[in-house]
């Protein structure tokens, strides 16, 4: 049984050249807060997410079929922050995804799903600063 946030369609992309997609994704985050016009920025956020949805559903392939690469980690890096991004911009920008997924008519994305609900995990996430403070906290008896 295939996952449920796997694309239907293979990419088939390497470890470097998914690094550099990410890279120039990611880029285009910075070119969408230097445009002044609100209408501009949702039609340029909109295409950036659905780029990125697509990196996204990439890079979740090629760590799915290549458990034993050593740019694993450094591409489930790649990956989450891929996700928290996609989220900002949707938050940020209202984007409707109705639209992206009106705009996939080959069916080539995996569900958005996940960025309509929140957190992937579905489950609240503790601070940074909580995590912390309660992993270093020292007991005394």
């Amino acid at each position: 049984m295939t996952s449920p946030i796997a694309a239907p369609f293979k990419y088939n992309g390497t470890a470097k050249g998914l690094m550099m997609w990410a890279s120039s994704e990611l880029e285009h985050v910075g070119r969408i807060i230097s445009i002044e016009d609100p209408n501009i920025q949702y039609t340029y956020a909109l295409s950036t997410v659905n780029g990125m949805a697509h990196l996204k559903d990439a890079l979740f392939e090629y760590i799915s079929d290549h458990p034993e690469s050593h740019m694993k980690s450094d591409l489930l890096v790649i990956h989450e922050k891929v996700v928290r991004v996609m989220k900002h911009l949707i938050k940020d920008f209202a984007l409707d995804l109705s639209t992206i997924e009106a705009f996939n008519t080959k069916g080539t994305l995996s569900t958005l799903n996940y960025l309509k609900n929140g957190n992937q995990s579905g489950g609240k996430r503790k601070s940074r600063k909580s995590r912390k403070t309660r992993k270093n906290r020292k007991i005394y008896y």
